[in-house]
């Protein structure tokens, strides 16, 4: 079981987290991503936030950027070439470990960490508690462009990872005519997921699909710490929701970010029959005469 306070063999990680403690001893060794992102309303910059103070070495990775461009979509995963071409111009190779953050203690991170993890990286892992944690200890900060050194890139998609519209579609037909199908869970704000507030983005109706269950990626974090909460406690969370851990598990939310999340936590606990809808409800609620349930 994975302990925050242990000192981890570097050949790989361990876990899907890795503490602010780990990160300082090894800050020479790893390659640091600031993925941060910020939804509208919260009225921040990431870039901005990021030139003016990020962990040593940090390199930027923009979960905007590194998304496909040919859709509406938000943040869909790019093409493989184009993911490899942005890897490689940060001097990232595929035998470099990675470590992700972000600004808000665990968010947008985990998005990096699981399209990282899609086009076949093993060596990766999230800061718990994010670029927050990292300054609550009082560790260096920089406002220093980081050192790139040219680097050669390769992708293997894990296409197992992926769900796509498609698929949740079929799972639904499935289980309306009574057979056992994926769980999808959701990581919406409940309020989002029962109908009853809009949506943030213009034209999609609120709601959840059929057969979907409510996980707010909020109640996996220690709100008081700010880091991810214990694999006892997330089995007490997915228990209280009768989730089936032995059974195939979907994430999905807005637009695939905080569903992600989800998808580090369970990783955490060891699960491996677990996969991301891209699209989420950016695309499922979009789509025509689809079923949208409310509460």
């Amino acid at each position: 079981m994975f302990v925050r306070s242990a000192r981890y063999a570097f050949s790989t990680f361990p876990s899907p987290l890795v503490s602010v403690q780990y990160l300082k001893q090894n800050l020479n060794k790893v390659k640091v991503l600031d993925c941060s992102w910020y939804l509208p309303q919260m009225n921040r910059n990431a870039e901005l936030e990021y030139k003016k103070s990020h962990i040593p070495g940090a390199i930027r990775f923009d979960i905007d950027a590194n998304s496909l461009q040919e859709t509406s979509l938000p943040h869909m995963l790019p093409k493989t070439e184009d993911f490899e071409r942005s890897v490689s111009d940060m001097g990232i190779s595929n035998k470099d470990q990675i470590v992700v953050y972000d600004g808000m203690n665990i968010f947008s991170a985990a998005r990096a960490y699981w399209q990282f993890r899609y086009f076949g990286h093993k060596d990766i892992a999230v800061l718990d508690g994010g670029f927050p944690a990292w300054v609550r200890e009082n560790c260096a900060v920089s406002d220093a462009p980081p050192l790139i050194k040219e680097a050669k890139y390769k992708a293997t998609p894990q296409v197992h990872m992926l769900r796509e519209l498609d698929f949740i579609l079929k799972n639904i037909e499935n289980q309306n005519k009574g057979k056992r199908g994926d769980q999808v869970l959701d990581a919406r704000p409940a309020p989002r997921f029962n109908g009853e507030v809009p949506e943030p983005r213009p034209g999609l109706s609120s709601g959840h699909m059929p057969y979907s269950t409510s996980l707010p990626f909020s109640q996996l974090i220690d709100q008081k710490t700010g880091l991810m909460k214990t694999p006892e406690e997330i089995k007490e969370i997915l228990n209280s929701l009768n989730v089936d851990v032995n059974r195939n598990i979907v994430c999905s939310c807005g637009s695939g970010v905080t569903a992600s999340v989800i998808y580090v936590a369970l990783e955490r606990i060891g699960l491996k029959n677990i996969s991301l809808y891209d699209g989420s409800w950016s695309e499922y609620a979009a789509t025509k005469d689809v079923e949208i349930r409310k509460k």
